[in-house]
């Protein structure tokens, strides 16, 4: 059995959820595969939801490590802002073998595996990189993000696709969206509220007086509207990877410190462009006048997009799965791997 500890909430959002979902299903047809969530009982729903065991756990990393010695785990995942260096080493020395999905790229990390996807960041000096995946290679997607892209950058800006994470804030999506319809009032505003975020109906009452914006609650899969869209209003979270794996310009806006290097990697890469923090307060013009350049830019926006499409692939849940079965054979004893291997 592989462990997975993650956290997820109205607070901390989804994408440490959803980026461990996508490495459960790629590592599921070789392993059993069990969540422990710190979090709440309607997020480890949306876990079992998608075939997974799943226990919600106290925030102190010990209970996830007692539970998991018990459960007879051959290893662990750990994606948690929480986590401390000493949190590290206790659950490496605990599950014999560790995965850290790491957001920070301040190394080295005790781990056997540190999974990074944040464009730009780099191994620590002296390491050959074994120990570190990095890059965009390694963003942790869905399935259906590895499929075929057909992208039309059109010259006129028709839709609008907005999304700021799985916990939604309802006042500043709200605030954004008609931003984006004075911006470009020809255009229509798809919006997606998260599973972890604000109710829906709070964000339609906001906009009851505003034409031309569909709420979309939390939708089964947001890639279609992402294939729709010509142009997006995203954090700096993990949507960023599945905008740039479906070829969406996209402009971002800052929800926490901790989106910082997801945000400054893509503007590097020329998938994105930067509007500033939810909490400035010239943020809705800067969102309003970006949004405005971008639209009357139909080759930055091409170039945009193509640079997202080369960057990710989608494949980066099946390279890390195969990277955790490799180092996880190895760890085996010898007269284990040649019965296994019919020797």
């Amino acid at each position: 059995m592989i462990a997975i500890r993650a956290d997820g909430d109205s607070e901390v959002g989804l994408g440490h959820v959803r980026r461990c979902l996508a490495l459960a299903t790629e590592l599921a047809p070789s392993s059993d595969v069990r969540f422990f969530l710190k979090g709440s009982e309607a997020v480890a729903s949306l876990i079992r939801r998608e075939g997974f065991r799943c226990e919600v756990v106290p925030a102190a990393l010990e209970a996830t490590l007692a539970a998991i010695g018990s459960a007879g785990a051959r290893g662990l995942v750990l994606d948690s802002y929480e986590a401390t260096r000493a949190d590290y080493e206790a659950a490496r020395a605990r599950a014999g073998f560790l995965v850290v999905l790491d957001d920070s790229g301040r190394y080295p990390l005790p781990a056997d595996l540190v999974i990074n996807a944040a464009p730009g960041v780099a191994a620590p000096a002296g390491e050959n990189g074994a120990r570190y995946l990095l890059g965009p290679r390694f963003a942790l997607l869905r399935r259906e993000f590895a499929g075929p892209v057909a992208r039309d950058v059109r010259q006129r800006v028709g839709r609008l696709f907005l999304i700021l994470g799985g916990a939604t804030p309802s006042g500043l999506v709200a605030a954004l969206a008609r931003v984006a319809r004075q911006a470009l009032p020809a255009a229509v505003v798809d919006l997606v509220v998260g599973p972890a975020g604000d109710d829906p109906s709070l964000v339609v009452e906001k906009l009851a007086d505003l034409d031309g914006v569909n709420v979309h609650a939390a939708p089964e899969s947001v890639r279609p509207l992402m294939l729709g869209a010509d142009l997006a209003i995203t954090g700096g979270g993990f949507t960023l990877f599945e905008l740039a794996a479906t070829g969406t310009p996209a402009l971002g806006v800052e929800l926490a410190p901790n989106q910082r290097a997801n945000l400054a990697g893509m503007v590097g890469a020329g998938t994105l462009v930067a509007a500033g923090k939810a909490e400035e307060a010239g943020l809705h013009e800067a969102v309003g006048r970006t949004l405005r350049t971008l639209a009357l830019d139909v080759e930055r926006r091409r170039a945009m997009s193509q640079r997202g499409l080369a960057l990710v692939d989608g494949r980066g849940a099946v390279r890390v799965a195969e990277a955790i079965r490799a180092r996880l054979a190895e760890r085996r004893p010898a007269s284990e791997r040649l019965a296994c291997s019919g020797s």
